[in-house]
This record gives structure tokens, C-alpha cells and sequence, in this order.
């Protein structure tokens, strides 16, 4: 699935390298970063946010979110992810832009691709329309782990995830703050841009295929994701 997934969504894999200029101008206006330091029970903690309201991109923050994990794929070592999505500075249209199939889509890469687990899903500072997100993740993931999203109207709960020297200082820490992991994934990028422009060139013949893709729960028919039911 990790080759056949990028002819199965050539709209996201054909435009994801982190070397394009939507994703580098994405990347001046948002926060999508990993901190350094393993928390408790060696779980890792991802960061999202916007830095100002009416410029979210659902997939230009899934896309960053997959570039980040391939690059994980060689370096990381971990048990889980508490995922943190910070809604302060988001508005109202920033979350309706979030649609049943891009969450489906994005869930899909996420638990089938690159087998990653999330312990915690922390939003915080939440608004008002949140619950409508919400409403539409309980279809779409299992209930043990929909059980695991906690929702905070601040961001008092990092202090009990974070020692004070490793609690970014946009959260009163003396951790690095999001700009700056911002900058060291800048970096990591570039370090690694050998690699995505190989994944560029990656494609899987399915004509050589011995037998069709499995019916799959999330994958949809053969992994086409054109039949999406919502209750």
C-alpha cells in the first residue's frame, strides 16, 4: 500500500513534494511540526495550527503531515502520536473547508500507509464549530479511538504532557517554539530532497497485479474512494 497509494490518490501524490511553492508558502502561514523530545511512554507530539484565521488547507496540511512522516519512516523510533491541533487563530470557514472524503482520505494514509497510532487527540482553544468536525470523525474511525480526541478550551493540558524546558514557549515553556521547529523542518526538508524526488518518479503498474485489492472498510471498493456514505 505505501507504492500503490500514490496512484490511488495521484491529486495528492503527483503535487507533494515540499520543494513546490504552494507548500513552502503554506508553510509561512501555518504550523505543522513535530517537537524534538519523546514525551511520557515514548509517545511523539505533532503540532497544528494556522497563524492566521481564513488561510487553512486541508490537504496542503496532509500533505506536509505525509512528507513529515516519510521522513520519520528512516529516523523515527516511537510507541504512539498525541496529535495536537491547535484551533486558536482558526475561524469558522477554516473548519468547513474539511470535508467527510478529505478526512476519510487523510485517516487512510495515516492508519494503513504508515501504521502510526494516536494515543491523544488534543484539540485546543476550541470554537464553536468544532463539534461538527467532531460529528463527522465518530462515522469515520473506530470507537476506541474516537474515544482518545479531547477537546480543551485552552492549553493547559500540555503542561501536564511537558516538562517547562521542553514545552514550546508559544505555551509558556522554555522549549523550542513553533516557529522554530518551523525552520528546523525547513531544514529537514531540504536535507531529504533527494528522496522525495524519487518518490516523485514511483508509481505501481496495477496491470502486472496477480490478484485485485481486497474490499476494505476504509479503502472503499479496489480503493476507489468515489463511494463514501455519511450518516
Amino acid at each position: 500500500m505505501y507504492y500503490t497509494i500514490r496512484s490511488l490518490l495521484p491529486d495528492w501524490y503527483e503535487h507533494c513534494n515540499p520543494k513546490l511553492p504552494f507548500i513552502k508558502d503554506y508553510m509561512n502561514v501555518s504550523y505543522t511540526v513535530v517537537h524534538p523530545k519523546l514525551v511520557e511512554d515514548m509517545y511523539r507530539v505533532t503540532f497544528v495550527g494556522v497563524k492566521k484565521p481564513h488561510v487553512t488547507s486541508p490537504l496542503t496540511t496532509a500533505l506536509l503531515f505525509f512528507n513529515i512522516y516519510e521522513m520519520r519512516l528512516k529516523e523515527d523510533c516511537l510507541i504512539g502520536d498525541i496529535l495536537v491541533f491547535d484551533m486558536n487563530n482558526a475561524a469558522m470557514d477554516d473548519l468547513l473547508k474539511f470535508t467527510p472524503l478529505h478526512l476519510k482520505k487523510t485517516l487512510t494514509v495515516y492508519k494503513n500507509i504508515f501504521c502510526l497510532r494516536a494515543k491523544r487527540v488534543l484539540f485546543l482553544n476550541s470554537i464553536r464549530y468544532l463539534d461538527n468536525i467532531l460529528a463527522i470523525l465518530k462515522h469515520l474511525i473506530k470507537p476506541k479511538i474516537f474515544q482518545r480526541i479531547e477537546v480543551h478550551q485552552d492549553s493547559e493540558v500540555l503542561k501536564e504532557i511537558f516538562p517547562p524546558d521542553q514545552l514550546p514557549k508559544d505555551y509558556g515553556g522554555n522549549g523550542p517554539s513553533l516557529e522554530e521547529l518551523n525552520d528546523g523542518l525547513r531544514e529537514k526538508f531540504d536535507e531529504y530532497q533527494n528522496r522525495f524526488d524519487q518518490l516523485d518518479q514511483l508509481r505501481v503498474d496495477e496491470s502486472l497485479r496477480p490478484e485485485k485489492l481486497n474490499n476494505d472498510e476504509v479503502l472503499g471498493f479496489h480503493g476507489n474512494f468515489k463511494k463514501l456514505n455519511v450518516d
